[in-house]
């Protein structure tokens, strides 16, 4: 893979990349086989040949593998050059054609500088306040730092805000989630907290029992739109709160 540094646009920071077609292959043939499943006529099911597959799906593989290869390159070039990222990449200017070098442009937010507290500071009360409300709440106020306003509208979004006010309650609730999972986030990285895949699927099948939904149905929504990545941050944000509450317990 190669990339090279753009010109800054406004508060965005912006990569050019490009990835030969075999750091594709895998991705390709993997959804070519998803696509096999699906039922054509003419064809008994799970008999048909890849090359009918291939032509009468090509757009929607084309479209799929464009959305996965360009979220997974995005994080490894942006690791290559050094930088990270804040939240999601959006990627533009995508060329996706089977055989062919894959070309687009990331752009993102540069992470702020996060300076971490001393974690022996962090106590818990016997207010009978929450210890996850405690830790969280005592973060807050120790690490400040700011938060690009689209990121906050854009966490309004999925709060169902079309419109957030700065200033306004909503807004700063969803400001201070942003940067607690960016704090916490942090911690995880200084002091081992992990999540793996498992993790993540054990999630996604607990949700999709309360959604009535099936797990891999669910999980293709959410590599969609960048759900899968929010999840694992969410995931890490969970255990890194639990390894605090019973780090003040020591």
């Amino acid at each position: 893979m190669k990339w090279e540094h753009l010109s800054n646009s406004g508060e965005y920071h912006q990569l050019n990349v490009e990835a030969d077609w075999s750091e594709l292959a895998a991705d390709y043939d993997d959804l070519v086989s998803g696509y096999a499943k699906v039922s054509v006529p003419g064809f008994r099911p799970g008999k048909v040949l890849l090359a009918v597959i291939e032509k009468r799906f090509r757009k929607e593989i084309i479209d799929d593998l464009s959305r996965r290869a360009a979220q997974r390159l995005c994080r490894e070039a942006v690791r290559e050059a050094g930088v990270e990222s804040l939240g999601l990449m959006e990627t533009t200017d995508i060329e996706c054609e089977k055989g062919k070098p894959f070309l687009f442009n990331a752009r993102y937010h540069p992470m702020p500088k996060i300076d971490l507290p001393d974690l022996s500071s962090l106590k818990i009360d016997s207010s009978g306040t929450d210890p996850l409300d405690q830790i969280s709440l005592r973060l807050l106020e120790l690490v400040r730092f700011d938060i690009p306003d689209v990121m906050v509208k854009d966490e309004l979004a999925l709060d169902g805000f079309d419109r957030g006010v700065p200033g306004s309650t909503e807004w700063k609730a969803a400001s201070d989630r942003l940067k607690l999972m960016l704090i916490l986030k942090q911690i995880a990285r200084q002091e081992g907290v992990e999540v793996d895949e498992t993790d993540v699927e054990q999630r996604i099948r607990e949700k999709a029992v309360a959604f009535n939904a099936k797990a891999h149905t669910l999980r293709a929504e959410l590599e969609k739109g960048g759900g899968l990545l929010r999840l694992k941050d969410m995931l890490l944000a969970e255990s890194t709160l639990e390894y605090l509450i019973e780090k003040t317990r020591e």
